[in-house]
C-alpha cells in the first residue's frame, strides 16, 4: 500500500513580500507624522506655529486613527487578510503565562522607579487624574484603549506584516526602534528600557500568534505606576 502524500501549498512570496514592502512604508509615514504630532503638542485643527496645543481628546482620536483605524482599512483593503493574521486573536502557546510573568517581574521596577521625581513629576500624564477619582477612571479607560491601538499597530500590524517575509528578527527589531523612538519625551530609564520591552513583547506576540499579551502587560503597568505615582502626592485623592 502506498503511502500517502500530503502536498502543502507552496506560500504565494510575491504577495508576503508586497505586504511586508506596503506595512514598511506605511509603518515608517504613521511612525514619522504622530512622532512630529505627538511632539508638537500642537492641534491639529489650526494652521501656523501659532496653533493652540491639542486636547486630550484630540490627541486620542489623531492616534487612534493612525493606530488601528488605518491599518485596518490596509489589511481589509489593500491585502484583503483576515485581522487574525496580524495578531487580533487569543493568544497561543502559553503567551499568557508569560505575560504574568513579566508583569509580576516588572512590579518591583515600577515601586523603585515610582520614588525619583523624574517619574512622579511625569505620571501620570494627564494630572488632573491625581486630584479627581472619576477623571482617573476616564483617563485610564480611554488611555487603555489607546493603548490597546498602539500595540495592535506596533506588535500586531508592523511585526505580523514585516514576518511574513523578512523574518521574525526584522519583525521584532523595526518596530521595537519606531516603538523606543516614540518614547522620546519620556524619562530617560524608561526611553532606553522601551527598547527592551519592544523586543520582548514582539517575541511574545510572534509566540503567541497575539499581540493581547502585550497590551495586557502594557496597560497593567501603565494603571499600577499611576498609582504608585500619584500616592503621597499633594492633595492626591489616594
Amino acid at each position: 500500500m502506498k503511502k500517502r502524500v500530503v502536498v502543502k501549498p507552496k506560500p504565494n512570496l510575491r504577495k508576503a513580500l508586497i505586504i511586508s514592502l506596503i506595512t514598511l512604508v506605511s509603518g515608517a509615514v504613521i511612525v514619522s507624522f504622530l512622532f512630529h504630532y505627538n511632539l508638537s503638542g500642537l492641534s491639529l485643527a489650526y494652521a501656523g506655529t501659532y496653533a493652540p496645543p491639542y486636547t486630550w481628546n484630540e490627541y486620542l482620536l489623531v492616534n487612534i486613527t493612525c493606530l488601528i483605524f488605518i491599518p485596518m482599512l490596509i489589511i481589509f483593503t489593500i491585502f484583503r487578510e483576515n485581522p487574525q493574521s496580524y495578531g487580533l486573536m487569543r493568544p497561543q502557546n502559553d503567551a499568557a503565562k508569560i505575560a504574568l510573568w513579566f508583569f509580576l517581574l516588572m512590579l518591583p521596577i515600577l515601586i523603585i522607579a515610582s520614588r525619583f521625581p523624574a517619574f512622579r513629576n511625569y505620571y501620570p500624564i494627564q494630572k488632573e487624574a491625581i486630584y479627581s477619582v472619576r477623571y482617573f477612571l476616564y483617563f485610564e479607560i480611554t488611555y487603555g484603549f489607546y493603548l490597546f491601538c498602539w500595540e495592535f499597530f506596533f506588535r500586531g500590524f508592523l511585526t505580523f506584516g514585516l514576518e511574513k517575509r523578512l523574518g521574525s528578527i526584522t519583525a521584532v527589531i523595526l518596530p521595537s526602534i519606531a516603538f523606543c523612538a516614540l518614547h522620546w519625551t519620556k524619562p530617560i530609564p524608561e526611553f532606553l528600557g522601551s527598547f527592551i520591552a519592544g523586543i520582548a513583547m514582539g517575541w511574545l506576540a510572534l509566540r503567541g500568534k497575539s499581540f493581547l499579551p502585550g497590551f495586557w502587560i502594557h496597560w497593567g503597568i501603565s494603571v499600577i505606576f499611576d498609582i504608585l505615582c500619584i500616592h503621597g502626592a499633594p492633595r492626591a485623592f489616594l
